[in-house]
């Protein structure tokens, strides 16, 4: 933190939301039109892995919600302040750890749950979600691209696989290659390993299930996006 006020110096801004409750996160992207009137980066970073399943205030199994519900509101809210700034840019933060199947009629995991399931469906439908974005802001000056850091000594990997992985340093290098790479300028809907454009799961480019879980997501939140 001290190099961050260093090298900015001290002109740092903070805002916080439980990103499990659509209130907060609402509540939070208020404040930050409130303070600011362009968005260079958004970096969807957060995610959780719960061995058991729990439940929002809202009604969502967490995971889904986190991880991929609560990208996909910010992305969409905070479009406008994105659309303000030349060559911004959006990051979304998932895995190599993805579905080979995706049943929308079952985003909840109500029926058989495991951690690891819900961790997958939850990262694979953020790799829907971007490839979607992308395709839906092409003729904008906005680039949606989505990576996997690495396998990171995170708590999240310890809670989930155990022990091991990479330093933090080296997952935060990837994210900052990802956000300001001038090789990147116009490069979107992109999936990166290593710095390197990969292919993901086939099932992530499905046209039909990413447009099906866009409606699917627009319903659960209460909100549509028009663009």
């Amino acid at each position: 933190m001290k190099n961050i006020e260093k090298a900015t110096n001290n002109e740092l801004s903070s805002v916080y939301a439980d990103l499990g409750s659509f209130t907060q996160i609402k509540q939070m992207v208020n404040t930050i039109y409130d303070r600011f009137n362009k968005l260079d980066v958004l970096i969807n970073n957060a995610g959780v892995y719960r061995s058991e399943r729990n439940i929002t205030p809202e009604g969502l199994e967490e995971t889904f919600a986190i991880n991929y519900v609560a990208p996909f509101l910010l992305s969409n809210l905070l479009l406008d302040l994105l659309k303000n700034t030349k060559s911004s840019r959006i990051v979304n933060v998932v895995s190599r750890v993805q579905s080979n199947h995706f049943n929308l009629n079952d985003l909840q995991f109500e029926k058989n749950y495991t951690g690891v399931k819900a961790y997958a469906k939850s990262k694979t439908a953020l790799i829907l979600f971007t490839y979607l974005l992308a395709e839906k802001l092409k003729n904008t000056d906005i680039t949606v691209n989505c990576l996997h850091p690495g396998v990171i000594n995170t708590k999240l990997l310890r809670s989930a696989f155990g022990s091991g992985g990479a330093p933090l340093s080296d997952g935060a290098k990837s994210l900052i290659i990802a956000a300001i790479a001038p090789e990147l300028k116009n490069v979107s809907g992109k999936y990166f390993i290593n710095n390197r454009s990969e292919p993901s799961k086939d099932i992530t480019y499905s046209k039909e299930i990413q447009k099906k879980l866009w409606k699917k997501t627009e319903e659960i939140i209460g909100m549509e996006f028009q663009y």
